[in-house]
């Protein structure tokens, strides 16, 4: 690592000193790392969720055990308890990610025509799976929502006002984010509530 210093200094020359910093101190540590943090809980991982990956280990190790078989429940997961998974969105998921199997003539024999549809539309609007997408969501799938609430709702909607996330937890901290302005603030949750409520609002 010095070395690397010494070749960088000597590529850059500069009047400022630059030190490496110790490879003993830690630069964040529980004591140094926000408060809010260190003092948030969030119980779907907590004493239960550990003991229950105590004794999955146990069992991998072919320990005696009064059962055989554990079944996470601590997150709510249907398929850990074998519920099939909707089909249809997971073959349009894998054609969107791979989207040159839409061009081979194999791809029709094993894929159904809708989802072979739905995969060419979502790609063609949203420039592709893993490339940055408009902060609030590809416009195209903003507008099929507005649609969707017109539709069920009899109101217009304005895609434009519609903020689309990669799931209900980030919408949740959010909300809580642009909500709360400081420790003088109150939120009314549900009890019994899911951990992330109170854990995004002690953080907030």
């Amino acid at each position: 690592m010095q070395r690397l210093l010494r070749e960088f200094q000597r590529a850059f020359p500069t009047s400022i000193p630059v030190r490496m910093a110790s490879t003993e101190a830690k630069v964040l540590t529980t004591g140094s790392m926000n408060a809010a943090v260190r003092q948030a809980q969030y119980a779907v991982r907590g004493e239960l969720a550990i003991r229950a990956e105590e004794i999955r280990k146990k069992l991998e190790r072919g320990e005696s055990m009064p059962f055989k078989k554990l079944i996470m429940c601590n997150i709510g997961n249907p398929q850990s308890l074998k519920q099939k998974p909707v089909t249809f969105v997971r073959q349009v998921l894998s054609l969107c990610e791979y989207p040159d199997l839409l061009e081979k003539p194999e791809t029709a024999k094993l894929f159904p025509a809708d989802v072979i549809e739905r995969a060419r539309l979502i790609v063609s609007k949203s420039g592709g799976l893993g490339a940055y997408s408009h902060s609030a969501g590809v416009p195209h799938f903003r507008e099929d929502v507005a649609r969707f609430i017109q539709e069920r709702d009899g109101y217009p909607a304005d895609p434009d006002e519609i903020f689309i996330t990669d799931g209900a937890s980030p919408a949740i901290q959010r909300l809580l984010t642009m909500l709360i302005r400081g420790s003088q603030d109150g939120i009314m949750i549900p009890i019994p509530q899911y951990p992330l409520y109170s854990a995004s609002i002690d953080v907030n």
